[in-house]
């Protein structure tokens, strides 16, 4: 571990290598895509708000995503997606439980570019309240997390890709994002 740090502390110089345990990713979802909190600090639509400010003490979202979409009704193509969703609240050192607040899980159909704003129009929200994600709670290593398989409807991709992201709503049409995790159809 510390040969690969140090190959990409060279990579990467003036940014910090952590190393992450990755049994949890590889165990809890299989192989994909995690992702961080977009944005420097925290991406809200274009405006800045200071975390110490937000009601339900939500700092940043990590999505995990499985690389493919899910055929989970038997008929042919796929209607899903499998995410785990962790999030830093407060104080706590890793992903903690969401107690308060709602967080929205948005499909979109391809990819997104990183220029997208607004974003395009979501071919599918999913909106849990924190007692709702209660049912879903998972213990990892990591922390607290959240694994939802979630069924996108009558939504047919017309791409061979969709973009999945988490976002916790702040009021005012302000939302913090995760980074988006893109899925093969």
């Amino acid at each position: 571990d510390a040969e690969a740090c140090a190959v990409l502390a060279a990579c990467f110089p003036g940014r910090e290598v952590v190393p992450v345990d990755c049994r949890d990713l590889i165990w809890g979802l299989g192989a994909g895509c995690a992702t961080g909190p977009s944005g420097a600090g925290s991406s809200v639509a274009g405006v800045a708000q200071k975390k110490s400010q937000r009601p339900s003490g939500i700092l940043e979202l990590h999505l995990l995503t499985m690389p493919v979409a899910l055929n989970l009704d038997g008929a042919p193509g796929p209607d899903g997606v499998a995410v785990k969703l962790f999030a830093n609240v407060g104080n706590a050192t890793k992903p903690a439980p969401i107690r308060s607040g709602e967080i929205e899980i948005v499909l979109f159909d391809g990819l997104l570019n990183g220029t997208s704003n607004p974003l395009p129009k979501p071919a599918h929200i999913w909106t849990f309240t924190a007692k709702d994600l209660k049912g879903f709670e998972t213990q990892a290593m990591v922390g607290t997390g959240y694994q939802l398989t979630l069924r996108w409807g009558a939504f047919k991709p017309k791409s061979d890709r969709v973009t999945v992201i988490a976002r916790h709503p702040l009021g005012e049409g302000r939302y913090l994002y995760s980074t988006p995790g893109v899925i093969a159809c």
